[in-house]
């Protein structure tokens, strides 16, 4: 009988251990979807800015396209 009791002290310290070291890591889990957020969050402003950088390289696209059309039409009157 003491044989199983030792046994069974045993089996329950190891239980108490991988419980201890599962909730630990649950703890952590707050941490690591914050540190997630925040990625996602700095992400996403990095693209709005690309895409505000986009935009404006069109825009200088198109001005560009233009002085080249009156660059064309002048030197055909020419």
């Amino acid at each position: 009988m003491d044989k199983q009791i030792k046994q069974f002290k045993e089996s329950v310290d190891g239980w108490i251990k991988q419980i201890n070291s599962e909730v630990s890591s649950y703890k952590q889990l707050p941490a690591i979807v914050g540190e997630n957020t925040d990625n996602i969050q700095h992400n996403y402003e990095l693209v709005y800015e690309l895409k505000e950088e986009i935009e404006e390289l069109k825009k200088e696209l198109n001005a560009l396209k233009l002085v080249q059309l009156v660059s064309l039409k002048k030197q055909a009157a020419i």
